[in-house]
C-alpha cells in the first residue's frame, strides 16, 4: 500500500461511500475506498434480516456507548453503526420506506437548494430502485436500478402475508387511520404497507454487492486518523497506522453521522475551542461540526395474545409457513400528524404547516423485537412507536486528539416538550389501537411491560394510562432506532453538493449532511442521496 494515490479516495464503505465509489469507477475514475471494518461476505448471519435482530450489538456493529442522557433516565444508549463493508446495509432489517415528500422539502428550503425537495430527489429514487410492481407509476418508481424492492405482501410470491394483516389495518380504520395505498405525490400519512429491500429471495442486498465494487481498490480493516491538507486543500488522508494515502481530485467523506465529525475535527476542521482544547491545529473554523444529531427515538411495546397456538406471532409452533421467515416478520406503520392541542401547546417548537406533517410511525412486528423478559415463543406481537421529527437535538465531538478513542455523543433524546408530549401521544395511540379496538381486543389480552434489573415498578400500559406514566415509560426503556443525521449538516458544515465549506478537495457524502429529520427508514433516502452525490462530483470531474 506504500505511495498509494488515486483520483478519488472515499473514507467509509457504508452505504453511501459503495454507492458513490462505484458510481466513479463505472465512470472510468480512478478511486480508493477505505473502510474500517472488515468484509462480512459470507457471513452467514448476515443473509437474512431476521438475523439482524442478533447482529445488533455484536462484531459488525460499532455500538457507540453515548453520555448518559439526563433526559432519559440517565441512561447510556448503544448507537448503532454497521462496521463492515455495505455499513448498516449488513446489519439493518430492511425497511425500504422514503419520508414523506413534506419532509424532504424542508430540507431544500434549509439548504436553499431544490435539488434536495422532493421532485429533485425523485429521479434519484427512481434510478436507485427495481420495483416489484411494474404497473406502478413510473414518475414515483424505477424498475432498472440496481436495488430490488418489494412490499411485503408480494414477497415470495405472495405467501408472505401474515395473519393478523387484514386485522390489524381494520384495527387503524376504527380510528380514522385510512390505508395509503399508493402515496400518490410523495404523502405517506395513513397505514403504509412496509417495503424491504430483500432481493427475489428473500435475502439481504448489501450496498458493496448491489453496486458493483471491482473496479475500485477497496481495502478494508483500514481505519482513517484525518484528512492531509496542503493549506486548505485537502491532499489525501492518513491512516490510524500512519501510512498516507494521495487524493489527487478529492476526499469523500462517508463514514457515518458518528465518526464523520470525529475525522474533520482529528483534522482540524470544526469548533476551534474543541480543537484547541485537544491540541489540534486549525485548519479551519466549522463551529457547526458535530452539531445537530437528530434521530428516530422510540419505544417497543410487546402485547399478549390471548391464544398463542393460533401462530399469529414468531415462535409458535402454527406459525410455520417458510414465506414467513425470510424477513422480518412486520407489515403494516401507520404514519400521523400531531392533534392540534399538542402543536397549540408547543407553538415555540413547532413550524408552519406542521399540522399535516407525520410527526410519528407505529409500526407492527409478529416477533418481539428484543424486550427484555419477553419471551420469544409466540406469545407476544409487538409494536415500534417513533418519532419521526424530533425537535430535540445531540452533539458528537471528539474526546481527544486519539483516533482510536470513539466519539464523544450526547444524544439529548426527549429533551424538548414537544417531543415528549409527541411521543406519549403516539404511544397512546399504538395502546389504544392494539387493546382497546373492536379488531384487536378479542386477539389481544394486554401489555407486557419488560423485566429486568433496574426496570422494576412498571406496570402494564392501557389507553387509559396517565400521560406521566407513559412519559416515564418513554424515558426507562426507549431507545433510538439507528436513524442519525445532522452532524454536518448542509448549509452549515457543507454546501447543497456535499463540498465542505472553507476548503477545496473534501466532501461528505452520507447521513451527516442531511439538516433536518426525515420520516421513513433512512436507506431508501440515502441511496437517492448517494447517487445525486455521485453525480455531482463526476459533473465537478
Amino acid at each position: 500500500m506504500a505511495n498509494l494515490s488515486a483520483d478519488y479516495v472515499v473514507v467509509g464503505g457504508g452505504l453511501a461511500g459503495c454507492v458513490v465509489a462505484s458510481r466513479l469507477s463505472e465512470n472510468d475514475k480512478d478511486v480508493i475506498l477505505l473502510e474500517a471494518g472488515p468484509d462480512a461476505t459470507g457471513n452467514p448471519a448476515t443473509e437474512f434480516f431476521l438475523s439482524g435482530l442478533s447482529l445488533q450489538g455484536g462484531e459488525l456493529d460499532y455500538a457507540y456507548p453515548s453520555d448518559p442522557v439526563p433526559t432519559t433516565a440517565d441512561r447510556v444508549h448503544y448507537l448503532s453503526a454497521g462496521k463492515a463493508l455495505g455499513g448498516g446495509t449488513v446489519i439493518n432489517f430492511g425497511g425500504w420506506l422514503r419520508g414523506d415528500a413534506a419532509d424532504y422539502d424542508e430540507w431544500a428550503e434549509v439548504a436553499g437548494d431544490k435539488r434536495w425537495s422532493y421532485e429533485g430527489l425523485k429521479p434519484w429514487f427512481v434510478k436507485s430502485e427495481s420495483f416489484y410492481d411494474r404497473d406502478a407509476d413510473p414518475g414515483e418508481h424505477g424498475f432498472d436500478g440496481p436495488m430490488y424492492v418489494t412490499s411485503i405482501a408480494a414477497a415470495e410470491e405472495g405467501q408472505r402475508k401474515y395473519p393478523l394483516r387484514e386485522t390489524v389495518k381494520n384495527a387503524w380504520a376504527e380510528i380514522g387511520v385510512p390505508h395509503n395505498v399508493d402515496r400518490k405525490n410523495g404523502a405517506s400519512v395513513g397505514v403504509n404497507e412496509m417495503h424491504e429491500n430483500s432481493n427475489k429471495k428473500g435475502t439481504r442486498q448489501p450496498a458493496n454487492v448491489v453496486y458493483p465494487l471491482n473496479r475500485v481498490k477497496v481495502f478494508t480493516n483500514t481505519p482513517v486518523h484525518k484528512i492531509t491538507f496542503d493549506g486548505t486543500k485537502a491532499t489525501g488522508v492518513e491512516l490510524i497506522d500512519g501510512r498516507k494515502v494521495t487524493a489527487r481530485k478529492e476526499v469523500i467523506v462517508s463514514a457515518g453521522a458518528y465518526q464523520t465529525p470525529k475525522i474533520l475535527m482529528l483534522s482540524g476542521i470544526g469548533p476551534p475551542a474543541d480543537l484547541a482544547e485537544h491540541g489540534i491545529p486549525l485548519v479551519h473554523e466549522s463551529p457547526h461540526v458535530g452539531q445537530n444529531l437528530h434521530d428516530h427515538y422510540a419505544i417497543h411495546l410487546a402485547f399478549r395474545l390471548r391464544d398463542p397456538s393460533l401462530g399469529s406471532a414468531f415462535g409458535s409452533a402454527a406459525f410455520q409457513n417458510p414465506a414467513f421467515l425470510k424477513g422480518l416478520p412486520w407489515d403494516w406503520i401507520a404514519n400521523q400528524p400531531l392533534p392540534g392541542e399538542i402543536l397549540a401547546k408547543n407553538q415555540q417548537e413547532t413550524k408552519p404547516g406542521w399540522e399535516k406533517r407525520n410527526v410519528y410511525e407505529v409500526l407492527t412486528a409478529y416477533v418481539v423485537p428484543g424486550i427484555p423478559g419477553i419471551p420469544i415463543d409466540g406469545s407476544h406481537i409487538a409494536t415500534s412507536t417513533m418519532l419521526l421529527l424530533p425537535t430535540s437535538r445531540g452533539t458528537v465531538t471528539i474526546r481527544s486528539s486519539s483516533p482510536t478513542d470513539l466519539p464523544r455523543v450526547q444524544p439529548n433524546y426527549l429533551s424538548t416538550q414537544l417531543d415528549r408530549d409527541a411521543l406519549v401521544h403516539a404511544t397512546r395511540t399504538a395502546v389504544k389501537v392494539l387493546t382497546a379496538t373492536e379488531s384487536l381486543k378479542p386477539i389481544v389480552e394486554g401489555e407486557s411491560p419488560p423485566v429486568k434489573e433496574g426496570l422494576e415498578g412498571l406496570t402494564p400500559l392501557t389507553a387509559d394510562t396517565s400521560d406521566e406514566v407513559i412519559l416515564e415509560r418513554l424515558q426507562r426503556t426507549g431507545e433510538q432506532h439507528q436513524h442519525s443525521g445532522g452532524t454536518a449538516a448542509m448549509g452549515k458544515v457543507v454546501d447543497g453538493e456535499g463540498r465542505v465549506l472553507g476548503v477545496a478537495g473534501l466532501r461528505v457524502a452520507d447521513a451527516s449532511i442531511i439538516p433536518v429529520p426525515l420520516g421513513g427508514h433512512p436507506q431508501a433516502t440515502l441511496y437517492a442521496v448517494a447517487e445525486q452525490l455521485a453525480s455531482m462530483i463526476l459533473g465537478d470531474s
